[in-house]
């Protein structure tokens, strides 16, 4: 009897000595396998410049010299910025700000409303500030980076008849939505393109501290298409 019980707690010591090492190496196994999520905490920031195109119709005069005037005030220069800050793989919130600017100028021009010629030259104005909803696609080599925002847009003209300065001004509400794309030269830096563009209108607008409201039909365009190059910086 003694023989039978000797023989059984071997076994049982046996056995529990084969369970031990495998239960632990299944755990280590477990432990490897598992992966804490990893936690999206980015940042960027670019900036750029490049070439605006006014949108929207050119008020036709019927004055040759008047209308090339308006089409040199569709051409203009651009600077743009960026800053996002990513919570996830794929999307962040960002702050966008662009500055947009064109002028044009003419000698013995004639002005329909003074019925007479004059030197004329004006410069325009558009500031852009606002919050955006970014979306971002990389490789190993390769970011690409779309945004959408609204936010208020700033429209300033100044303007010199004969020597007199005068200035116009408004504020509205913007639309501003934009794709970049960018080559990483490096683990912290990149370069590329951004296309971009900023929606508005305007039916009034303060001139010397006098407001001019406009005719449905006259409504100011202050939109602006957008052809930026930028160098980035990146916290990843």
């Amino acid at each position: 009897m003694k023989r039978i019980y000797f023989i059984a707690l071997t076994a049982a010591i046996i056995c529990t000595s084969a369970i031990s090492p495998a239960t632990a190496q299944q755990a280590t196994s477990y432990q490897v396998e598992y992966q804490a999520p990893q936690n999206y905490k980015d940042f960027r920031f670019a900036i750029g410049g490049g070439y605006a195109f006014r949108l929207g119709k050119v008020e036709k005069t019927g004055n040759s010299q008047l209308d090339d005037m308006n089409n040199q005030l569709r051409h203009g220069f651009t600077v743009d910025a960026d800053a996002q800050y990513f919570f996830k793989e794929s999307w962040g919130l960002g702050l966008n700000a662009n500055y947009c600017s064109a002028g044009t100028s003419g000698d013995n021009v004639t002005i329909p409303e003074l019925d007479q010629s004059a030197n004329y030259k004006e410069t325009q104005s558009f500031l852009y500030v606002g919050p955006s909803f970014v979306g971002r696609n990389e490789s190993e080599k390769f970011l690409l980076v779309t945004n959408i925002g609204v936010g208020p847009l700033f429209f300033n003209s100044d303007m010199n008849l004969n020597g007199v300065n005068l200035n116009g001004s408004k504020t509205t509400i913007g639309i501003n939505a934009g794709i970049a794309g960018e080559y990483k030269v490096s683990s912290k830096t990149g370069l590329g393109l951004k296309l971009s563009y900023v929606l508005g209108t305007i039916d009034a607008i303060n001139v010397e501290g006098q407001n001019l409201q406009l005719k449905s039909d006259e409504k100011i365009s202050v939109s602006n298409l957008m052809v930026t190059a930028f160098i980035s910086f990146r916290s990843w």
